[in-house]
């Protein structure tokens, strides 16, 4: 099955390498190491690949602090590019639009400028400057028409690295709602898919057909816990994961944070759609630390109850 032009439903692999992390650069290497086989062979077939990373806020709130908590860590991007170094010359993109505030600015105050100058090859993407597609996307309430990124969708490879963080929308974001609601152009088409309830993950899933991350890092060093995805609190829960099965890496990161990965409506309709393994109730490979070692329940957003119905809108 083809999602679009470039990229396959199935996962190149499904097996994820957990470590535990007490640093962002070593714990994404460490975790890397132990996919490297599957990393250099795709590698290998392209010349150029996007990193999608998630600044959600790029400027001061007042009641908003630690905003850092809320960004992917540079040092996590850092590592991945390092680590291909020695296998890929290819171009990379690092790519993203911010939720509040100016996403240039984001790149500067958050590292990524300076990055970008680190390697010849890295180019800086803000989506507010991309093409875009216009998807009519059908739900079960309905239908919505949104501009997805075209570089998102067109990529011969789609990274995503992000920061684990309970959200009070969808209970749980890492690496896949990065992409796909980071996909949207616009802050308002953005808000529009709140504006549906429960319905926000059919509408998330709709989306993956278009954009979906094919390697997924997930760096748990430090991440977000209660009223996330911006105004939580620092959890120091000490891991670091990668796969190209991103389902099977959210989910497994969910649990890991303490969560049930089947209570997540877009995370079991992915898995409906044949978008991945979902963890545990499939065979995931998992190399490395044992799950059991690592899970450091993360407090929750209060309403989770409410968010724990969302199956109710079938």
């Amino acid at each position: 099955m083809i999602r679009n032009n470039t990229h396959s439903m199935t996962p190149v692999s499904n097996k994820i390498g957990l470590v535990r992390s007490q640093e962002h650069k070593q714990g994404v290497q460490d975790g890397l190491n132990l996919i490297k086989n599957d990393l250099q062979q795709v590698l290998a077939n392209i010349s150029s690949l996007t990193i999608k990373i998630n600044l959600v806020v790029t400027r001061t709130f007042k009641n908003h602090n630690g905003l850092e908590l809320a960004t992917t860590p540079v040092n996590a991007v850092r590592s991945f590019i390092n680590f291909i170094a020695p296998f890929y010359s290819g171009e990379i993109l690092i790519a993203e639009y911010s939720a509040r505030g100016n996403t240039k600015t984001g790149f500067q105050m958050y590292g990524f400028t300076k990055l970008a100058a680190e390697h010849p090859g890295i180019k800086l993407l803000d989506l507010k400057d991309d093409a875009v597609v216009h998807k009519k996307l059908i739900f079960p309430g309905g239908e919505l028409t949104l501009p997805l990124s075209k570089t998102l969708m067109d990529t011969p490879l789609l990274v995503s690295i992000a920061r684990p963080k309970t959200h009070d929308s969808v209970l749980v974001t890492a690496a896949i709602k990065n992409v796909l609601v980071g996909s949207i152009r616009g802050n308002w088409q953005r808000s529009k898919i709140h504006f549906h309830g429960k319905y926000i993950h059919h509408i998330l899933t709709a989306i993956a057909e278009y954009a979906f991350p094919d390697l997924a890092i997930i760096d748990g060093t430090i991440g977000m816990e209660g009223d996330g995805p911006v105004a939580g609190q620092k959890i120091n829960s000490g891991w670091a994961l990668a796969s190209f099965d991103a389902l099977g890496a959210d989910s497994l990161a969910s649990h890991l944070m303490g969560f049930e990965p089947a209570e997540i409506g877009y995370f079991r309709l992915l898995h409906h759609k044949g978008f991945g393994l979902l963890y545990p109730e499939n065979q995931l490979m998992v190399s490395g630390e044992k799950p059991e070692i690592l899970r450091t329940p993360y407090n929750p957003p209060h309403q989770i109850e409410t968010l724990r119905k969302w199956s109710e809108v079938f």
